[in-house]
């Protein structure tokens, strides 16, 4: 079996700093900074731009806000996401040499 590549993933912290939407970050993928700095942080690494995730950090706030929460939570199922592909890139090779995957470990992302 040949090497299989290893998905890799950035997770954008502090975009607050790079530009103010207030209490609204729900439109942060449109916000023309943030498509420029996912652009360039994707060249610097490597990366795919879809594998590069802004979002906020809790800094001064006192209560949990429902857009700064959304960022965290599309992160990490873009993250759940990218592994269990991994899983089924991984799966799908034991499959060619003869052995049956768990279909429980596969992502339904396809």
């Amino acid at each position: 079996m040949g090497s299989i590549g290893i998905p890799q993933a950035i997770i954008l912290t502090k975009v607050d700093k790079v530009v103010q939407c207030g209490n609204d970050w729900t439109n942060i993928f449109k916000n023309k900074n943030i498509e420029s700095l996912v652009e360039k942080v994707s060249n610097m690494f490597g990366v795919p731009e879809n594998n590069v995730m802004p979002v906020k950090n809790y800094a001064k706030e006192a209560e949990p806000e429902t857009d700064v929460d959304i960022l965290a939570l599309l992160a990490l199922r873009r993250l759940q996401h990218l592994s269990m592909d991994h899983l089924e890139t991984i799966t799908s090779g034991e499959v060619e040499a003869g052995s049956v995957p768990d279909e429980s470990l596969m992502s339904d992302t396809a």
